[in-house]
């Protein structure tokens, strides 16, 4: 019995492996093609000569006479720091969707429905409004109140949908479409009152995108994104328990009202931070995780990662699209997601109505 169940979780172990090293290709094939699409062309011997440049170990072996400085500075300073934005925001709303489809045991859980996403870019605009240029406690204002405006979104969600010990799904999304709703009007109402020089940052969040991301952006979300993707990575056996059941989770040792709120405060912290640069990009966190889980099945300890490459390549196809869609003009990267994620919620509704039927 024991030799079963270890060959059991070594051919397991073996395809998760081999499903992982897949996607990490696959992203960084989509990160080399990216890099081609834009208003000057530039060759893929050209991208990759620029890129080996950047690399220490590499950079004696390549040619300088290879690319143009006009095209290093393109690739380098413009296309990689918006890829990677879309890489790291893509993962982080991903991972923030894995977090919240466990922790409600509902599918149509994500940072946009819930009201996550408009709770941080509220308050990101009033940051942006009443204190551009101010910190807190050593941190820069906008991204720290779009965090701290998400976790309190996200505990007034949870407390109005909560039902003694249960979470009714229909009761968790008007909730969130609620609280969505509210905010969206307050912000509307920044955008009345802003002075005209900040009208347009609050338009961009409003819209979503990632087109003027510069390196400091990157870096200034990097941090809290990796580290609420690795910490929740260390609750995945804890999610896998709670799909049980709450009490099956509390009999397995599971203190599943503290997990809870730890992995709702980290899908808010990793929503903040996406949305802190890039405005309200909607449905990553609804679609990638759904789409994953049909794929890999719904074991935490791949789901997540795996959930989290495949947001990241999402996400930068989507903005990929964006550029080349309308031409010379550009559409707003969450303009796409939302395009493709209306349709999705609704065949997510329409299929948990047919299941009620039966």
């Amino acid at each position: 019995m024991t030799g079963t169940v270890e060959t059991t979780y070594k051919k397991r172990s073996k395809r998760w492996k081999l499903t992982l090293t897949t996607l990490v290709i696959a992203l960084f094939v989509t990160v080399i093609l990216s890099l081609n699409i834009g208003y000057a062309p530039i060759s893929f011997s050209e991208i990759l000569a620029v890129l080996g440049n950047q690399i220490p170990v590499l950079n004696g072996g390549i040619d300088p006479n290879s690319f143009t400085t006009i095209n290093q500075a393109i690739i380098i300073d413009i296309r990689l720091p918006r890829i990677l934005a879309g890489v790291i925001i893509g993962a982080g709303l991903a991972a923030a969707g894995v977090l919240y489809q466990g922790v409600f045991k509902n599918p149509m859980a994500d940072p946009y429905v819930l009201g996550v996403s408009a709770g941080a870019s509220l308050g990101a605009g009033l940051a942006i409004v009443f204190g551009a240029g101010l910190s807190f406690v050593g941190f820069p204002i906008v991204p720290t109140s779009a965090f701290i405006a998400a976790l309190i979104t996200i505990f007034v969600v949870y407390n109005i949908s909560r039902v003694g010990t249960r979470v009714p799904e229909m009761t968790l999304l008007l909730s969130g479409i609620a609280i969505t709703i509210f905010l969206s009007a307050v912000f509307h109402l920044l955008q009345v009152i802003a002075p005209s020089s900040q009208l347009h940052a609050l338009v961009y969040w409003l819209i979503g995108g990632i087109t003027n991301v510069t390196w400091s952006a990157w870096w200034s979300i990097f941090p809290f994104i990796l580290i609420g993707i690795i910490l929740s990575y260390f609750f995945s056996r804890d999610l896998n328990m709670i799909a049980l059941g709450e009490d099956t989770a509390q009999h397995l040792g599971v203190n599943t009202e503290r997990t809870k709120k730890i992995l709702l405060a980290l899908g808010a912290m990793m929503t903040a931070a996406a949305v802190s640069i890039s405005g309200l990009i909607g449905f990553v966190g609804l679609m990638i995780p759904h789409i994953t889980r049909l794929i890999i099945g719904p074991d935490h300890r791949i789901l997540i990662p795996a959930s989290v490459i495949v947001g990241a390549i999402f996400l930068v196809l989507c903005d990929a699209l964006a550029r080349i869609a309308t031409g010379a003009a550009e559409l707003p990267v969450g303009v796409i997601t939302a395009m493709a994620g209306g349709p999705f919620f609704i065949f997510l509704l329409r299929r948990k109505k047919l299941s009620y039927r039966m």
